[in-house]
C-alpha cells in the first residue's frame, strides 16, 4: 500500500475512533430544542423517584441555566469574541455548558447556538417582559437527573471506566429494576465527581478553565491535613439534605459552615466633651472544607 494512502487510511480510522465529542457513547444529537429537553427532562424520573425529584427542584442544579445569565453570557458575548478572539462555536458554548448543561454534548451545532443566544438575549434584555421571554425557555434547561446519573458519571475515571452507556443508570447504591438498566459505580460518593465541575475543568477539546477554586482548596486545605469528608457528606448526607444539595446559597450551611462571634464593647472619648463610642471586635472561622466564597 502506498505510504500516502496508508496514511490516510489509518487518519480516517483515527477520526471514526474518535468520532463527534457529541456522540462519543453512540446517541444521536438533536437539532429540535422542545425534543432536546423532552430527551433529558428529570420529569422523565418523577413518576418513581418523586421524593427525589421534589428535592431536585429546590436545588441550584435545577436552574443552573436560568440563575447563570450573568456570567455565562458574558463569556459568550465578550470573553470569547474580544479576549480570546475567537468565534463562538459548540466547542467554546461547551465550556461553559457541558457542565450547566451536561447534555449539551449531544445538541447539534446550530441547536447549541439558539441555547447561547438565548443566554446571550436574557443577558442583554432591556425589561424584565423582554427578559423574561428568554428566562422562560432557559428554565426548561438544568442538569438533570441524566445528567450526573449518565453523562458524566464515568468521567472522573474515564479510561477505566469509558463513556457511559445509553440509557444506562449509574448509581452509588445496589438497585435493580425493570424500569431501565442500571450499573454501581462508586464515582457518586467520590469528591471528585463534583469536583470536575465544581473546580479546573477540562473542556473536550484539552482545554483547562478555572471558573473556581473549591476542589483545589478542599484537597490542599482540608484532605491535605487530614480531613476525611466528601462533598457530599456535608452537601447531601448531612441533616438529610439528599438531592437539594444546597451550598453559598443556603443561609443554614453558610452558619453551619463559618463560625461568627463578635465583642462589642461601648466606651465614650474625648477632652472636655465626652462622645459615645463603640468598638466591635468580628472574629469570622472558616468550619467548611474548602475556601469560601467559591462555587
Amino acid at each position: 500500500m502506498n505510504f500516502w494512502v496508508r496514511q490516510l487510511f489509518l487518519f480516517l480510522c483515527f477520526c471514526l475512533l474518535i468520532g463527534n465529542p457529541g456522540q462519543a457513547n453512540g446517541e444521536k444529537l438533536i437539532d429540535d430544542f422542545d425534543a432536546f429537553v423532552k430527551k433529558f427532562d428529570s420529569k422523565n424520573c418523577q413518576e418513581c423517584h418523586e421524593e427525589i425529584y421534589n428535592e431536585w427542584t429546590k436545588s441550584w442544579h435545577s436552574r443552573s441555566m436560568a440563575s447563570s445569565v450573568k456570567g455565562i453570557g458574558n463569556f459568550f458575548t465578550v470573553g470569547v469574541p474580544d479576549e480570546w478572539d475567537r468565534k463562538l462555536t459548540k466547542a467554546e458554548i461547551m465550556k461553559c455548558l457541558d457542565c450547566h448543561i451536561p447534555q449539551i454534548k449531544f445538541a447539534t451545532e446550530r441547536l447549541a447556538l439558539e441555547i447561547a443566544d438565548l443566554m446571550i438575549g436574557a443577558k442583554k434584555a432591556k425589561t424584565p417582559v423582554e427578559k423574561e421571554k428568554y428566562l422562560s425557555k432557559l428554565r426548561k434547561l438544568n442538569i438533570t437527573c441524566y445528567s450526573c446519573h449518565n453523562i458524566v458519571a464515568t468521567r472522573p475515571s474515564l479510561g477505566v471506566l469509558g463513556e457511559p452507556e445509553e440509557g444506562v443508570i449509574y448509581t452509588s447504591n445496589d438497585v435493580e429494576t425493570d424500569d431501565h438498566p442500571t450499573e454501581k459505580i462508586p464515582t457518586l460518593k467520590r469528591a471528585i465527581f463534583c469536583g470536575q465541575c465544581h473546580g479546573v475543568y477540562a473542556a473536550p477539546d484539552g482545554e483547562k478553565i478555572m471558573c473556581n477554586t473549591l476542589s483545589g482548596s478542599y484537597v490542599h486545605a482540608y484532605i491535605g491535613q487530614g480531613g476525611k469528608k466528601t462533598c457530599q457528606d456535608c452537601h447531601m448526607k448531612k441533616a438529610n439534605r439528599g438531592h437539594t444539595m444546597p451550598g453559598g446559597h443556603d443561609l443554614n450551611i453558610v452558619k453551619e459552615g463559618i463560625d461568627f462571634t463578635a465583642n462589642i464593647k461601648y466606651f465614650r472619648y474625648g477632652v472636655g466633651k465626652w462622645d459615645p463610642a463603640v468598638s466591635i471586635n468580628v472574629r469570622l472561622e472558616n468550619k467548611a472544607g474548602h475556601r469560601i466564597p467559591d462555587g
